[in-house]
């Protein structure tokens, strides 16, 4: 009796622990699965690697975020899905090495990076930039855009920057609306890019979106502070392939 006690004590015991040796079999199996549909997978390597290489000398010098990327070999199939991979690697190697640039400017506070569908966004206070009902840009945020525009040098992308106001009306002889004011400041940063750190302005688009489209409640003077802002959109659209389009 005694023997038999023990033997249905071991036998529940090794059932306890099967579940691991499944679920261990099955995330392998699911490693597996993944890495293989990635070998499978094609990546404009040459545009690629141009992107690292040129990120990497203009924000962190020779050695840094992106200096053991490893070269990648391309498959010899292309096709829509590939492309498409190729690039989201793209944007995703350019926003981390865009937040180390910030990190290492110390503009991680000022300048808030986001990866959208539409690109990388860079969203700016406009208490950073400007003054109250102005849009003309302020003296200590030159330097910050000058950085900035190290950044936007590196890559071939279109560019858009977007004026965004709160819905605290304003009535002056300039601004009539908020839709003047945001346009404004939106056009005052794409000329000082262009004329002071040589962006070619065929690349810019500037638009102004005066109060209608808010990320936080205008009821509140936080909501209405981080409403009142800049974005720089780096575009997904990249000139390059646009022009080999066209052409």
């Amino acid at each position: 009796m005694t023997v038999r006690k023990r033997k249905i004590k071991t036998e529940g015991e090794i059932n306890t622990q099967g579940w691991m040796t499944t679920y261990s079999d099955m995330v392998t199996l699911l490693l597996c699965f993944f890495i293989l549909l990635f070998s499978y997978s094609v990546v404009d390597v040459q545009k690629f690697q141009q992107v690292l290489s040129s990120i990497q000398l203009t924000f962190l010098g020779s050695q840094g975020l992106l200096d053991a990327a490893p070269a990648l070999e391309a498959p010899p199939d292309e096709g829509q899905a590939t492309e498409e991979i190729g690039r989201m690697e793209q944007i995703i190697m350019t926003y981390q090495a865009i937040q180390e640039y910030l990190r290492q400017e110390g503009l991680d506070d000022a300048i808030k990076a986001r990866i959208e569908e539409r690109g990388i966004v860079l969203e700016i206070q406009d208490r950073i930039l400007f003054d109250s009902g102005k849009a003309e840009i302020k003296e200590e945020a030159k330097e910050i855009l000058a950085k900035v525009s190290g950044i936007l040098r590196s890559v071939n992308n279109m560019i858009i920057v977007e004026g965004h106001t709160d819905n605290v009306p304003i009535n002056t002889v300039k601004y009539p609306s908020n839709w003047e004011l945001s346009v404004d400041r939106a056009v005052q940063v794409v000329k000082y890019l262009s004329s002071h750190h040589h962006i070619a302005p065929q690349r810019f688009i500037a638009t102004g979106y005066g109060e209608y489209h808010p990320v936080a409640d205008n009821s509140t003077v936080e909501g209405r502070a981080r409403n009142r802002r800049v974005n720089i959109v780096i575009s997904e659209v990249n000139l390059l392939d646009k022009e080999a389009q066209e052409n």
